[in-house]
């Protein structure tokens, strides 16, 4: 067994590396650009269709010579880290079949560039937020970095005509928002835009006078020209580009989405059966929130027009300027800190790292969710991003919820527990499932309101449901565009009657739903699973059974398919 279990740990770790040397942006992500691989601190992926298809290559041998390793011969958590290497390789070899966009997360896109996607939406907070600035060094690998912006836009540009002469064009507005966003990072003035200004605050003290104006010409004269040339990418394709927002118009488009289904959820569900599962889904909750209304004088009306109430109730509303944008940063903040004290209660490692509270970019808030968490670079805080374009839409009753959510006991938690977790191999560090993240990240909403963070607080318990339901209508929306062929105003007007979701947000929501099929119901397949085995678990060890070791358990394992996780918790409850 120790032989087996040696060789595998072998193949993975060979695979990693191999993977980060491949990708330059994660192996800063992870603090692998160091020492004999410090000169992958000055370079970016390559987007090319030649890297594609090697890309594709790399996971066919992987998937032999990881195949070659026998699962018998392993130890439980060998098996395990096998199991995660298996449905991650298998996975990219199917979604690398395809085309457009998958990565790592296994969330694929159909389009290479979109309103939430494309070295001109992820890079610039990457260049100017994440990039290590240390030293001189450093500094020239991000001069290096932000001139590779421009290579790394035109590769993409190159892949819109080409999947274009395909027929795979996305929507008509989905065009239109993506041109606007990479028109704003284009004229916006550098220095102050999120691509340079973070970056020159860090290189104060070690830099120059001269890094300001080096930085903005190397924009003006390489990253600008390369920006023009995508939105131009972009308007050629325009007038091929149709309303209708499922991919099932594409090719291969039935499949395309069960296999986007598959992916993001980890699990084989029929689109069909997963679109009844959430309207069942929506209906039990919407039931427990109407108990609550009711209890709060809200008895009139259908819920969609009650929840509609509280958004415009004046107690639950901040100003619309940057005083009502302080006021909502500062309230999450405070909610970090007050879960955080109860964490003890629920998780035997409560260790939360540092995290910033921060607006999005207003230069691409316009097509971002409402609110998202990015992970800190090595050394560096996690980063809770909230869409404050419209300060006015994040009602009070909502805020305390997506912050446990996206912080703490979600997102954020769940990198700082793994951040401290030395057991787990560094493949096991850098896979993600959008079922598992984001299930987790949903289930521990859930977790806060058991800590008793509501307790005296019926709106935010109200709130708390309403997310919930909100994510099973996410389901409904989700295949309603993609199996059902909803239109776009239909999956809005459901949105907003069912889920009481204010309109402005849910058509971003929608518009996101387009560009990224399936990833929407990953948060409640990944939730109710993660909350099955935990019941399991409890009738299987009655008394023995503590949420402690529990979460702890889910936690250190590092991100997994929900049928690995279900695995790993029934062995653990037999032990």
């Amino acid at each position: 067994m120790g032989d087996a279990n040696a060789r595998l740990e072998a193949v993975l770790q060979r695979h990693c590396e191999a993977f980060l040397r491949r990708s330059p942006e994660e192996a800063t992500g992870v603090g692998f650009d160091t020492g004999a691989n410090a000169g992958l601190r000055a370079r970016l992926d390559d987007r090319s269709l030649a890297a594609l298809a090697r890309d594709r290559e790399n996971i066919e041998l992987a998937l032999r010579e990881l195949r070659a390793v026998p699962g018998a011969d392993l130890s439980p958590r060998a098996q395990q880290d096998r199991d995660v290497a298996l449905y991650v390789y298998e996975t990219l070899h199917r979604l690398l079949g395809f085309y457009g966009y998958a990565d790592i997360n296994l969330r694929p896109s159909p389009y290479v560039v979109s309103q939430m996607n494309g070295a001109y939406y992820w890079l610039p907070d990457f260049i100017g937020a994440r990039h290590p600035i240390a030293d001189t060094a450093d500094i020239e690998a991000w001069f290096a970095r932000l001139g590779a912006l421009a290579s790394a836009l035109d590769q993409e540009s190159e892949r819109i005509a080409h999947d274009a002469a395909k027929g795979i064009v996305p929507p008509d507005f989905v065009i239109d928002r993506t041109i606007a966003q990479i028109k704003s990072l284009r004229d916006a003035a550098p220095l102050g835009s999120a691509l340079i200004a973070p970056a020159l605050v860090r290189m104060a003290g070690i830099a120059g006078p001269g890094t300001g104006p080096r930085a903005e010409a190397l924009f003006r004269k390489v990253v600008a020209p390369a920006l023009a040339r995508q939105i131009e990418a972009l308007e050629k394709v325009r007038a091929q580009a149709v309303s209708t927002p499922g991919v099932w118009r594409l090719p291969e488009g039935e499949a395309y989405y069960a296999s986007a289904v598959e992916a993001n959820t980890t699990s084989k569900i029929d689109p069909h059966e997963l679109h009844r599962l959430g309207l069942e889904q929506c209906a039990e909750l919407t039931a427990r929130i109407d108990v609550l209304l009711r209890a709060q004088g809200l008895d009139r009306g259908s819920l969609g027009a009650r929840l509609k109430a509280l958004d415009a109730d004046p107690r639950l509303r901040v100003s619309d300027d940057d005083a009502g944008r302080e006021r909502l940063l500062d309230l999450a903040r405070g909610y970090i800190a007050e879960v955080t004290a109860r964490l003890g209660q629920a998780f035997g490692q409560a260790t939360v790292d540092p995290i910033v509270v921060r607006r999005i970019p207003p230069a691409v808030e316009g097509g971002a969710p409402g609110a998202f968490y990015t992970e800190g670079a090595k050394g560096e805080p996690g980063i809770y991003s909230l869409n404050l374009q419209h300060p006015g839409e994040q009602s009070l009753w909502r805020l305390p919820t997506l912050t446990h959510h996206e912080a703490v006991p979600g997102h954020h938690f769940q990198y700082s527990v793994l951040a401290h977790a030395p057991a787990l191999p560094m493949f096991r560090r850098i896979v993600r499932f959008s079922a598992y993240t984001e299930g987790y990240a949903l289930y521990a909403q859930q977790v806060a309101a058991e800590l008793g963070v509501f307790e005296g607080d019926p709106f935010g318990r109200i709130g708390e449901l309403q997310s919930q339901l909100f994510r099973s209508a996410r389901i409904v929306v989700d295949t309603g565009l993609h199996a059902k062929r909803w239109t776009r105003e239909q999956a809005v007007r459901w949105m907003v009657e069912n889920a009481g979701e204010p309109p402005l947000a849910t058509e971003r929501e929608v518009i996101r739903y387009a560009v990224y099929p399936g990833q929407a119901c990953s948060f409640k397949i990944g939730a109710t699973r993660i909350v099955a085995a935990r019941e399991a678990a409890r009738a299987a060890m009655g008394t023995r059974f503590d949420v402690r070791a529990f979460h702890d358990l889910i936690l250190t394992s590092g991100p997994m398919p929900m049928a690995v996780l279900e695995k790993a918790v029934a062995q653990w409850a037999r032990a």
